[in-house]
């Protein structure tokens, strides 16, 4: 309560009660006996305010009087009137979410945080965040969980389907004319060294040999082998072989298109090929194994942790890799009108939703704050806000009292 107006309201009470006494002895004369009527109003003006004053509150001079310390007695009326009041008519639904509705929560939201993007604060803040999300990555977890799903992928991959992508790639990019050219090459290596020859010539002549024939073909290939040296024969087939090869590497020469046109053939047959894809099944249930897999897998995300790490130390990796990136997400965001009109629907509809599920908290909330309050403390904060003006109704009621006094003692003066 405002001590100087409650201090205002006893002085103007006794002034009126100072001024009755002193006009008793003078209250025979014209003068007394309109002044004291006016004292005499005014004490009960006062004195009434006084009563309708304390009767809000409490028992005037503690005495129990009927219809006195109103708020005390009907706190719990009072309560549930000023719950009803602020859920009802402050605060109701409606009228929170039309002014919710006004607000475009996401533009502010937008355009607030591309304000502090240049904050220092802002970039610690991001810097250590993602130290804090590198150092949260527990890899002993990590790395098998990706060995299985990789494990997973490549037995999902159907081997038919992968041998036909590789033949077709094969033959596409020219890699069976150029493996066939390969081969020739190495076998013409070997066929041109004089080595080769000598082998050539002397299995040929084991060959003859070898042959089990009587009569004229027995006296044919003995004389054939008595003209011929080993290193003539190895010479002959040598070259033969050595023509033949010039031959293959001829382009659409017919051997060599008959030798490409049998391996196409056989690479086609791959994909249905049972035992070769059943090898492949087997192999791919063991490339992890094979590989090491799971120990692989943990070197490398440790060195590409490591890699993190040393680029989030860097001094500006937070202004030059992170606020770029989130300063143009925001600007596609807010260029993208659809987005914006959903986003702010999806917020209002939150809003909505949680204004209907908790409205009735915010009486509960009221009314929990009151309950905590005794009636003394309730009676002290109600004067403390409104105790100036109640004091003044006092003074008025004297004023007004003494006043209308002056007025009624004229009156019975003049009839």
């Amino acid at each position: 309560m405002k001590k100087e107006a409650k201090y205002i309201a006893t002085v103007s009470l006794g002034v009126m009660g100072a001024g009755f006494v002193a006009t008793l002895p003078v209250s025979s004369t014209v003068w007394g006996a309109f002044l004291q009527g006016g004292f005499e109003a005014g004490v009960v003006g006062g004195l009434a305010d006084w009563f309708a004053v304390s009767a809000l509150f409490r028992h005037p001079l503690g005495i129990p009087i009927p219809h006195t310390a109103l708020l005390p007695k009907n706190r719990e009326k009072i309560t549930n009137a000023l719950v009803s009041t602020v859920e009802n008519e402050l605060l109701s639904k409606e009228t929170i979410r039309t002014r919710l509705q006004q607000i475009r929560f996401l533009e502010r939201g937008l355009e607030l945080a591309e304000s502090h993007l240049d904050n220092e604060a802002l970039h610690k803040g991001l810097t250590a965040l993602a130290k804090q999300a590198l150092h949260a990555i527990d890899l002993e977890k990590l790395t098998p969980l990706l060995a299985e799903e990789i494990h997973k992928a490549l037995q999902d991959v159907v081997t038919s389907r992968l041998v036909r992508t590789i033949v077709n790639g094969f033959m596409e990019g020219g890699y069976d004319g150029k493996t066939f050219d390969f081969v020739l090459d190495k076998l013409e290596a070997w066929a041109v060294k004089f080595e080769t020859r000598d082998q050539l010539g002397g299995m040929a002549l084991k060959a003859f040999e070898g042959l089990q024939s009587n009569g004229f073909m027995a006296f044919a290939v003995n004389a054939f082998i008595g003209m011929v040296s080993e290193e003539k024969l190895g010479s002959i087939i040598q070259n033969f072989l050595l023509t033949y090869i010039e031959q293959m590497r001829v382009k659409n020469h017919p051997r060599r298109e008959a030798v490409l046109s049998f391996i196409h053939s056989e690479l086609n047959k791959l994909d249905k090929h049972p035992q070769l894809l059943a090898e492949l099944d087997r192999l791919k249930e063991k490339l992890p194994e094979i590989f090491s897999l799971e120990e692989k897998l943990a070197g490398t995300l440790e060195r590409l942790k490591g890699k993190a790490e040393a680029f989030v130390e860097q001094p500006d990796f937070a202004s030059q890799y992170v606020v770029p990136m989130i300063r143009k997400l925001l600007a596609s965001v807010k260029e993208d009108r659809d987005v914006m009109e959903r986003g702010e629907d999806w917020i209002q509809q939150q809003i909505v939703l949680y204004l209907e599920q908790n409205h009735s908290k915010i009486g509960q909330l009221v009314k929990e704050n009151l309950d905590k309050l005794d009636n003394d403390k309730l009676i002290e904060m109600m004067e403390d806000k409104v105790g100036k003006d109640l004091q003044w109704i006092r003074v008025n009621g004297a004023i007004c009292g003494f006043i209308i006094g002056l007025g009624l003692a004229g009156l019975k003066l003049l009839f």
